[in-house]
């Protein structure tokens, strides 16, 4: 055996013995409990903008079909309109409970709602419908409330980008909003959003300012060769970071071509074009100062194909207790007020009597949730006197009330507020603690 063979035979054998040398990766440290605080209420904020979506899109557009069937599921338009729905606010103090249940609140505009609806199926905003909303609409917003745990398995450094975002910011925070997408259904959201990527690029090289009364596109209109060499440029182009997996299971891509090299591009199929429209390579260099730009940059956006969403009871795990009569349950508080006519500027004495009116309904809400029984047979007030955890969670509850009414009367003398609170969160947090 030469030498060469004998020296590969020793790497041979000492392969495995270097791969059981190799040390094991230090596991991901644990999330401490303000980062699982942090993302628990991102994980809701998530829930609260989906539930937003599934409401909005539920609503009919017309006599016949419902939102979503008039913009076509997972279609350019149903992305706008999710992405539109990002604009919604996150309003209130959020709620988090000893089990790590986060829960959010968050509003927008009913007028822009129907608006955008009414633009994405091109009607006039008084036809646009969606009537059947109206009754969920609360001084002149409609709200969505949305609830979350904190996500296994994030990567610090996932951790780290997700909290460090603006509160109003909407990042990515995968796997939270795929859960249920298929493999094959991420990898075609993914897909589509690079096809409308690289349109969206199409569109803007084509557009761009060649002269004063003409574009790219003009100068290579009618040269088919030349257009062809400018698509398979544009094709070609590589994705300018990974793709992100949004929560509101909305794929986004970014393509980016550098201008020095679409300028060479440019200079290379000037002869493919109508004689009398081709440039000079003055012509040519002068659009990089035009652009003002090193990098010309696109976004498409992709969602995954219908039948690749698993629905909802699919996920679902083992089967829980059976829930009592009672969780189902929605205590109603109503509270009334007059205007205070110790006050005199007319938007403080209505904001006065607003609040307290609303602080009415709240004490008539807590009066009901004391006197609820649970399975245990104690009531909830005998409980939370000596539980000082459920006497917290009793606390975050009773701020989840939601207002279905906020009106004053016709004579604007009088407020009135109905709140409402569903107990299902209750039965959740008064069972047996692991």
């Amino acid at each position: 055996m030469n030498r060469c063979g004998a020296t590969m035979m020793l790497l041979v054998g000492l392969a495995p013995l270097a791969m059981a040398a190799a040390p094991a990766p230090a596991p991901a440290p644990t999330p401490t409990p303000e980062q699982v605080r942090g993302l628990a209420l991102r994980a809701a904020q998530v829930d609260a903008y989906q539930k937003l979506a599934d409401l909005i899109l539920a609503a009919h557009a017309s006599d016949s079909k419902t939102l979503g069937e008039v913009l076509g599921p997972d279609s350019d338009k149903e992305i706008a309109l999710r992405v539109f729905l990002r604009s919604a606010l996150v309003v209130g103090d959020p709620r988090v409970y000893s089990d790590g249940v986060a829960e959010v609140d968050v509003e927008i505009p009913f007028e822009a709602v129907v608006r955008t609806a009414a633009e994405l199926c091109a009607q006039r905003p008084d036809t646009a419908g969606l009537k059947d909303l109206q009754a969920q609409v609360v001084d002149g917003y409609l709200r969505a409330s949305g609830r979350g745990k904190a996500p296994d398995d994030l990567s610090p450094e996932a951790i780290k980008k997700v909290l460090a975002a603006r509160p109003e910011e909407f990042v990515e925070i995968f796997p939270v909003g795929w859960e249920r997408v298929t493999a094959t259904g991420r990898v075609v959201a993914q897909r589509r959003a690079r096809v409308r990527a690289y349109e969206a690029m199409k569109v803007l090289v084509r557009s761009i300012r060649a002269s004063p009364t003409s574009t790219v596109g003009d100068a290579f209109r009618g040269a088919p060769a030349a257009e062809a060499l400018l698509d398979v440029f544009v094709s070609g182009l590589p994705l300018a970071g990974p793709p992100r997996l949004m929560p509101d299971r909305v794929a986004e891509v970014d393509v980016a071509a550098s201008v020095r090299d679409f300028i060479k591009v440019l200079k290379d199929v000037r002869a493919l074009g109508p004689g009398d429209a081709r440039w000079t390579d003055d012509e040519i260099d002068q659009l990089s100062v035009n652009l003002k730009a090193e990098r010309l940059t696109v976004m498409g956006r992709g969602m995954p194909p219908t039948d690749q969403v698993r629905p909802p009871e699919a996920m679902a795990g083992e089967p829980g207790p059976p829930m009592p009569d009672w969780a189902a349950t929605v205590l109603e508080g109503r509270g009334v007020a007059k205007r205070p006519d110790n006050v005199e500027d007319e938007a403080e004495a209505r904001l006065l009597a607003a609040r307290s009116a609303k602080a009415r309904a709240a004490e008539q809400i807590e009066r009901h949730l004391d006197d609820v029984r649970l399975d245990d047979g104690r009531t909830v007030r005998d409980r939370a006197a000596k539980d000082e955890v459920f006497r917290k969670d009793i606390t975050t509850l009773l701020a989840s009330a939601r207002t279905v009414r906020y009106q004053v009367s016709s004579d604007g003398k009088q407020w009135e507020v109905v709140l409402r609170l569903p107990l299902v969160r209750l039965w959740e947090c008064s069972r047996p603690r692991e």
